[in-house]
């Protein structure tokens, strides 16, 4: 039975970093997912028709404004990482979490917590 382990981080650099350490731990590619969160707060560019005038030379507002997103400076992303029994996903679990991933369900964080101060 699959154990799914879903982690989010605030860099896409840090997900692929625990990603790379996953697939080296024996984790199946197939078994590893980013995903990135990209909302629509804020346009990027060639969501308009209309904006600098061609006349204008140097850095404007549009062009700065709109210019297209760096990929480490996209953020809310999360990783799900389908392992194969519970050993498995307690290895990629702790992988995820030193690469700084953060469990998104702190109920499932306190139940963890509580099961090992019980052993």
């Amino acid at each position: 039975m699959q154990q799914p382990i879903v982690r989010t981080f605030k860099h896409v650099t840090a997900a692929e970093q625990a990603r790379a350490e996953l697939l080296a731990a024996g984790i199946a590619a197939d078994d590893v997912a980013i995903d990135v969160r990209i909302d629509e707060t804020g346009p990027v560019q060639g969501n308009f028709t209309v904006g600098d005038s061609p006349a204008v030379t140097g850095k404007t507002a549009y062009s700065h404004t709109y210019a297209p997103v760096a990929q480490d400076d996209v953020r809310d992303c999360q990783v799900t990482v389908n392992a194969a029994d519970a050993a498995l996903a307690e290895r990629a679990a702790a992988i995820l979490d030193r690469h700084g991933g953060h469990d998104p369900d702190p109920a499932h964080a306190a139940a963890i917590a509580a099961r090992e101060t019980r052993h």
